[in-house]
Protein backbone atom coordinates (compact mmCIF):
# COMPACT_ATOMS: atom_id res chain seq x y z
CA UNK A 1 0.00 0.00 0.00
CA UNK A 2 1.23 3.48 -0.81
CA UNK A 3 2.72 5.38 2.16
CA UNK A 4 0.81 8.46 1.03
CA UNK A 5 -2.47 6.64 1.67
CA UNK A 6 -1.37 5.81 5.21
CA UNK A 7 -0.35 9.41 5.98
CA UNK A 8 -3.54 10.77 4.43
CA UNK A 9 -5.66 8.35 6.46
CA UNK A 10 -3.97 9.30 9.73
CA UNK A 11 -4.57 13.00 9.08
CA UNK A 12 -8.23 12.45 8.22
CA UNK A 13 -8.76 10.19 11.22
CA UNK A 14 -7.19 12.83 13.49
CA UNK A 15 -9.66 15.44 12.25
CA UNK A 16 -12.55 13.00 12.58
CA UNK A 17 -11.45 12.17 16.14
CA UNK A 18 -11.76 15.87 16.99
CA UNK A 19 -15.27 15.90 15.55
CA UNK A 20 -16.13 12.84 17.58
CA UNK A 21 -14.83 14.33 20.84
CA UNK A 22 -16.67 17.59 20.15
CA UNK A 23 -20.04 15.85 20.06
CA UNK A 24 -22.65 15.72 17.33
CA UNK A 25 -23.79 19.34 17.30
CA UNK A 26 -20.34 20.93 17.48
CA UNK A 27 -18.78 18.26 15.27
CA UNK A 28 -21.36 19.00 12.59
CA UNK A 29 -20.76 22.75 12.97
CA UNK A 30 -16.97 22.42 12.78
CA UNK A 31 -17.30 20.20 9.75
CA UNK A 32 -19.44 22.86 8.11
CA UNK A 33 -16.81 25.51 8.77
CA UNK A 34 -14.08 23.33 7.30
CA UNK A 35 -16.28 22.56 4.30
CA UNK A 36 -16.84 26.24 3.56
CA UNK A 37 -13.09 26.86 3.79
CA UNK A 38 -12.20 23.97 1.52
CA UNK A 39 -14.83 25.06 -0.97
CA UNK A 40 -12.81 28.21 -1.63
CA UNK A 41 -9.63 26.36 -2.58
CA UNK A 42 -10.65 22.85 -3.69
CA UNK A 43 -10.23 22.13 -7.39
CA UNK A 44 -13.64 20.47 -7.32
CA UNK A 45 -15.11 23.93 -6.73
CA UNK A 46 -14.94 24.86 -10.40
CA UNK A 47 -16.41 21.48 -11.35
CA UNK A 48 -19.36 22.01 -8.99
CA UNK A 49 -19.88 25.53 -10.31
CA UNK A 50 -19.85 24.34 -13.91
CA UNK A 51 -22.24 21.49 -13.11
CA UNK A 52 -24.77 23.88 -11.57
CA UNK A 53 -24.42 26.34 -14.44
CA UNK A 54 -25.12 23.67 -17.04
CA UNK A 55 -27.74 21.70 -15.14
CA UNK A 56 -29.63 24.79 -13.91
CA UNK A 57 -29.08 27.53 -16.54
CA UNK A 58 -31.98 29.53 -15.10
CA UNK A 59 -30.00 30.16 -11.90
CA UNK A 60 -28.14 33.48 -11.77
CA UNK A 61 -24.44 33.78 -10.96
CA UNK A 62 -25.28 35.23 -7.53
CA UNK A 63 -27.70 32.39 -6.79
CA UNK A 64 -25.14 29.86 -7.97
CA UNK A 65 -22.56 31.32 -5.59
CA UNK A 66 -25.02 30.99 -2.71
CA UNK A 67 -25.82 27.39 -3.65
CA UNK A 68 -22.12 26.57 -3.72
CA UNK A 69 -21.45 28.17 -0.33
CA UNK A 70 -24.30 26.19 1.23
CA UNK A 71 -23.28 23.04 -0.62
CA UNK A 72 -19.73 23.07 0.77
CA UNK A 73 -21.02 23.73 4.28
CA UNK A 74 -23.48 20.88 3.91
CA UNK A 75 -20.78 18.51 2.66
CA UNK A 76 -18.55 19.50 5.57
CA UNK A 77 -21.35 18.79 8.02
CA UNK A 78 -21.73 15.35 6.50
CA UNK A 79 -18.07 14.63 7.25
CA UNK A 80 -18.34 16.10 10.76
CA UNK A 81 -21.30 13.84 11.50
CA UNK A 82 -19.84 10.61 10.18
CA UNK A 83 -17.98 9.67 13.40
CA UNK A 84 -21.33 9.88 15.23
CA UNK A 85 -23.29 7.42 13.11
CA UNK A 86 -23.55 4.91 15.97
CA UNK A 87 -25.22 7.61 18.07
CA UNK A 88 -27.50 8.53 15.17
CA UNK A 89 -28.48 4.88 14.89
CA UNK A 90 -29.34 4.66 18.60
CA UNK A 91 -31.38 7.85 18.35
CA UNK A 92 -32.91 7.12 14.95
CA UNK A 93 -36.51 7.73 16.01
CA UNK A 94 -35.72 11.28 17.17
CA UNK A 95 -32.97 12.09 14.68
CA UNK A 96 -34.89 11.06 11.55
CA UNK A 97 -38.47 12.26 11.07
CA UNK A 98 -40.35 10.00 8.66
CA UNK A 99 -42.73 11.42 6.06
CA UNK A 100 -44.59 9.25 3.56
CA UNK A 101 -44.53 5.98 5.52
CA UNK A 102 -47.96 5.25 4.06
CA UNK A 103 -46.36 4.80 0.63
CA UNK A 104 -44.14 2.03 1.97
CA UNK A 105 -47.10 0.31 3.64
CA UNK A 106 -49.13 0.56 0.43
CA UNK A 107 -46.30 -0.98 -1.60
CA UNK A 108 -45.71 -3.78 0.91
CA UNK A 109 -49.16 -4.69 2.30
CA UNK A 110 -48.03 -8.25 3.08
CA UNK A 111 -44.43 -7.46 3.91
CA UNK A 112 -41.67 -8.58 1.61
CA UNK A 113 -38.70 -6.67 0.22
CA UNK A 114 -38.48 -3.38 -1.64
CA UNK A 115 -35.65 -1.63 -3.42
CA UNK A 116 -35.30 1.90 -2.06
CA UNK A 117 -33.58 4.29 -4.47
CA UNK A 118 -32.04 7.58 -3.43
CA UNK A 119 -29.17 9.92 -4.19
CA UNK A 120 -26.32 11.81 -2.56
CA UNK A 121 -28.39 14.41 -0.71
CA UNK A 122 -27.75 15.92 2.71
CA UNK A 123 -26.29 13.20 4.97
CA UNK A 124 -27.21 10.37 2.63
CA UNK A 125 -25.94 7.73 5.06
CA UNK A 126 -28.97 8.51 7.23
CA UNK A 127 -31.26 7.01 4.61
CA UNK A 128 -30.67 3.53 5.98
CA UNK A 129 -32.01 4.59 9.40
CA UNK A 130 -35.42 5.57 8.04
CA UNK A 131 -35.69 2.44 5.91
CA UNK A 132 -34.86 0.19 8.85
CA UNK A 133 -37.50 1.90 10.96
CA UNK A 134 -40.13 0.95 8.39
CA UNK A 135 -39.07 -2.46 7.07
CA UNK A 136 -36.52 -3.83 9.53
CA UNK A 137 -33.53 -5.63 8.02
CA UNK A 138 -32.05 -3.89 4.99
CA UNK A 139 -28.75 -3.83 3.14
CA UNK A 140 -26.89 -1.56 0.79
CA UNK A 141 -24.29 -1.70 -1.95
CA UNK A 142 -21.09 0.27 -1.42
CA UNK A 143 -18.02 1.17 -3.43
CA UNK A 144 -14.63 0.64 -1.81
CA UNK A 145 -12.84 3.89 -0.93
CA UNK A 146 -9.68 4.57 -2.92
CA UNK A 147 -7.69 4.78 0.31
CA UNK A 148 -7.59 1.24 1.78
CA UNK A 149 -6.89 2.50 5.30
CA UNK A 150 -9.93 4.78 5.22
CA UNK A 151 -11.98 2.03 3.59
CA UNK A 152 -11.62 -0.18 6.66
CA UNK A 153 -12.53 2.73 8.95
CA UNK A 154 -15.61 3.63 6.90
CA UNK A 155 -16.86 0.03 6.83
CA UNK A 156 -16.40 -0.19 10.61
CA UNK A 157 -18.33 3.06 11.18
CA UNK A 158 -21.15 1.96 8.89
CA UNK A 159 -21.51 -1.37 10.67
CA UNK A 160 -23.22 0.50 13.53
CA UNK A 161 -26.24 1.27 11.35
CA UNK A 162 -25.69 -0.81 8.21
CA UNK A 163 -24.91 -4.39 9.28
CA UNK A 164 -25.40 -5.71 5.74
CA UNK A 165 -22.84 -3.98 3.51
CA UNK A 166 -22.48 -5.47 0.04
CA UNK A 167 -19.50 -4.46 -2.14
CA UNK A 168 -20.31 -3.48 -5.71
CA UNK A 169 -19.43 -5.98 -8.42
CA UNK A 170 -20.71 -9.24 -9.84
CA UNK A 171 -20.32 -11.07 -6.53
CA UNK A 172 -22.12 -8.28 -4.71
CA UNK A 173 -24.96 -8.40 -7.25
CA UNK A 174 -25.44 -12.10 -6.57
CA UNK A 175 -25.45 -11.45 -2.83
CA UNK A 176 -28.04 -8.69 -3.25
CA UNK A 177 -30.34 -10.95 -5.27
CA UNK A 178 -29.99 -13.69 -2.70
CA UNK A 179 -30.88 -11.30 0.12
CA UNK A 180 -33.87 -9.91 -1.76
CA UNK A 181 -35.15 -13.44 -2.25
CA UNK A 182 -34.89 -13.90 1.52
CA UNK A 183 -37.07 -10.82 2.05
CA UNK A 184 -34.29 -8.30 2.78
CA UNK A 185 -34.87 -4.81 1.39
CA UNK A 186 -32.07 -2.88 -0.30
CA UNK A 187 -31.09 0.80 -0.33
CA UNK A 188 -29.27 1.98 -3.46
CA UNK A 189 -27.87 5.38 -4.43
CA UNK A 190 -28.46 5.67 -8.16
CA UNK A 191 -27.58 9.27 -9.01
CA UNK A 192 -23.92 8.86 -9.94
CA UNK A 193 -22.54 8.08 -13.39
CA UNK A 194 -21.85 4.47 -14.33
CA UNK A 195 -19.80 4.00 -17.47
CA UNK A 196 -21.55 0.70 -18.20
CA UNK A 197 -24.99 2.10 -17.34
CA UNK A 198 -27.89 2.89 -19.63
CA UNK A 199 -28.27 6.22 -21.48
CA UNK A 200 -30.54 8.79 -19.87
CA UNK A 201 -31.17 12.52 -19.94
CA UNK A 202 -30.42 13.99 -16.52
CA UNK A 203 -30.95 17.68 -15.80
CA UNK A 204 -31.08 18.30 -19.54
CA UNK A 205 -27.76 16.58 -20.25
CA UNK A 206 -27.05 13.18 -21.75
CA UNK A 207 -25.30 10.71 -19.46
CA UNK A 208 -25.44 7.11 -18.27
CA UNK A 209 -27.14 5.77 -15.17
CA UNK A 210 -26.97 2.56 -13.11
CA UNK A 211 -30.14 0.61 -13.90
CA UNK A 212 -29.47 -2.64 -12.00
CA UNK A 213 -32.00 -1.74 -9.30
CA UNK A 214 -34.81 -1.36 -11.83
CA UNK A 215 -33.81 -4.47 -13.78
CA UNK A 216 -33.75 -6.61 -10.65
CA UNK A 217 -37.06 -5.13 -9.50
CA UNK A 218 -38.60 -6.05 -12.85
CA UNK A 219 -37.19 -9.57 -12.76
CA UNK A 220 -38.51 -10.37 -9.28
CA UNK A 221 -41.61 -8.11 -9.20
CA UNK A 222 -40.23 -5.96 -6.38
CA UNK A 223 -41.45 -2.37 -5.87
CA UNK A 224 -38.97 0.48 -6.30
CA UNK A 225 -39.52 3.18 -3.66
CA UNK A 226 -37.85 6.60 -4.06
CA UNK A 227 -36.64 8.20 -0.85
CA UNK A 228 -34.56 11.25 0.03
CA UNK A 229 -33.03 12.66 3.23
CA UNK A 230 -33.14 16.39 4.02
CA UNK A 231 -31.85 18.44 6.91
CA UNK A 232 -34.67 19.63 9.09
CA UNK A 233 -35.17 23.36 9.26
CA UNK A 234 -37.30 23.00 12.39
CA UNK A 235 -35.12 20.56 14.34
CA UNK A 236 -33.24 21.16 17.61
CA UNK A 237 -30.09 21.59 15.49
CA UNK A 238 -28.88 20.89 11.96
CA UNK A 239 -27.97 17.32 12.82
CA UNK A 240 -31.65 16.32 12.65
CA UNK A 241 -33.24 15.10 9.46
CA UNK A 242 -36.45 14.31 7.66
CA UNK A 243 -36.68 11.36 5.31
CA UNK A 244 -39.34 11.50 2.62
CA UNK A 245 -40.75 8.34 1.04
CA UNK A 246 -42.66 8.53 -2.24
CA UNK A 247 -45.17 6.31 -4.05
CA UNK A 248 -43.64 3.08 -5.31
CA UNK A 249 -42.65 2.59 -8.91
CA UNK A 250 -43.86 -0.76 -10.20
CA UNK A 251 -41.74 -1.74 -13.17
CA UNK A 252 -43.82 -3.00 -16.08
CA UNK A 253 -43.16 -6.49 -17.41
CA UNK A 254 -44.09 -6.53 -21.09
CA UNK A 255 -42.41 -8.18 -24.06
CA UNK A 256 -40.19 -5.11 -24.41
CA UNK A 257 -37.82 -5.29 -21.43
CA UNK A 258 -35.77 -2.30 -22.54
CA UNK A 259 -38.83 -0.08 -22.78
CA UNK A 260 -39.99 -1.26 -19.35
CA UNK A 261 -36.61 -0.44 -17.77
CA UNK A 262 -36.29 2.89 -19.59
CA UNK A 263 -39.75 4.01 -18.43
CA UNK A 264 -39.04 3.10 -14.80
CA UNK A 265 -35.63 4.78 -14.90
CA UNK A 266 -37.26 7.92 -16.23
CA UNK A 267 -39.57 7.93 -13.22
CA UNK A 268 -36.63 7.49 -10.85
CA UNK A 269 -34.63 10.31 -12.45
CA UNK A 270 -37.65 12.60 -12.63
CA UNK A 271 -37.84 12.21 -8.84
CA UNK A 272 -34.12 12.96 -8.42
CA UNK A 273 -34.35 16.03 -10.65
CA UNK A 274 -37.27 17.29 -8.57
CA UNK A 275 -35.28 16.85 -5.36
CA UNK A 276 -32.38 18.82 -6.84
CA UNK A 277 -34.60 21.65 -8.04
CA UNK A 278 -36.28 21.86 -4.62
CA UNK A 279 -33.05 22.05 -2.63
CA UNK A 280 -30.02 22.26 -4.92
CA UNK A 281 -27.46 22.93 -2.19
CA UNK A 282 -28.11 19.51 -0.66
CA UNK A 283 -27.00 17.51 -3.70
CA UNK A 284 -23.41 16.37 -4.36
CA UNK A 285 -22.38 18.73 -7.16
CA UNK A 286 -18.62 18.19 -6.78
CA UNK A 287 -18.70 14.99 -8.81
CA UNK A 288 -18.00 14.60 -12.53
CA UNK A 289 -21.49 13.26 -13.14
CA UNK A 290 -21.65 14.17 -16.82
CA UNK A 291 -18.10 13.28 -17.84
CA UNK A 292 -17.62 11.87 -21.32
Amino acid sequence: MQPAYFIQAQLVKFILAIYRLAGVRIGSYLGGLLGRGLGKIAREGSLADDNIAQAMPHVSAAERKQILRQFWEQLGRFVGEFPHMAKFSREAETRVLIEGAEHVKAALPDGGPAIFVSGHFSNWEMGMLGVRQLVGRAGALYRHANNPYMDKWIIRQRSAFMPLQIPKGSKGARTMISELQKGTSMVLLVDQKLGTGDPITFMGRETKAPSAAVKIARRFDIPVIPTVVRRRQDGPDKAHFVQHFFPAIHVAKTDDAKADVDAAMREVYDAIEGWIETSPHEWLWAHNRWKE
